[in-house]
């Protein structure tokens, strides 16, 4: 990226980060209540919604792969230090590139793939709702996408950002 282009880029990564925070929130809130109802109602009534375990489980789904690349960025997913950090910074940035790039491509064929199956199961239905059983690949897709925007950026800057806590 040009010098002129990165912080519109960056920010632009920034505003997408966000809108996943927020549809994150909104599908976690709809899953408590889905799930909640559902539990009421077997419980206090004796019936339960048709519905209420698809869409518990496709908000499950959504909150989850949206959640991935938001790990990815703030380093939040399981990593194994042992060597690297004993390292000099040159290597440890070498080996930060090679594997976001390797990450990467693994997420771009995982969000083409899952590109694929969404075209591919677009006209099939759930069986309590009248939706695509698509729908529970979309996220999938987005996910990947978004995480390859941040792999990319990893790639181009080559230091990793620092882990959220420690095992220790």
């Amino acid at each position: 990226m040009s010098g002129a282009t990165a912080p519109i880029a960056l920010r632009a990564l920034g505003w997408l980060d966000q809108a996943a925070r927020v549809t994150i929130v909104a599908t976690l809130s709809g899953m408590v209540v889905v799930v909640s109802a559902q539990v009421a109602l077997r419980y206090g009534l004796n019936t339960s919604l048709d519905w209420g375990e698809d869409i518990a489980r496709m908000l499950f789904v959504w909150s989850i792969f949206l959640a991935l690349p938001l790990g990815v960025n703030s380093g939040a997913h399981i990593g194994i230090e042992l060597l690297v950090c004993r390292l000099p910074d040159a290597a440890q940035r070498w080996l930060t590139r090679l594997t976001a790039a390797l990450a990467c491509a693994l997420m771009a064929v995982v969000a083409y793939q899952a590109g694929v199956l969404v075209l591919d199961q677009w006209d099939e239905n759930l069986p309590t709702l009248e939706v695509s059983a698509a729908l529970f690949m979309v996220p999938v897709c987005i996910g990947a996408a978004h995480s390859v925007l941040h792999l990319l950026r990893l790639v181009g800057s080559g230091v990793a950002p620092k882990q959220q806590g420690s095992a220790e």
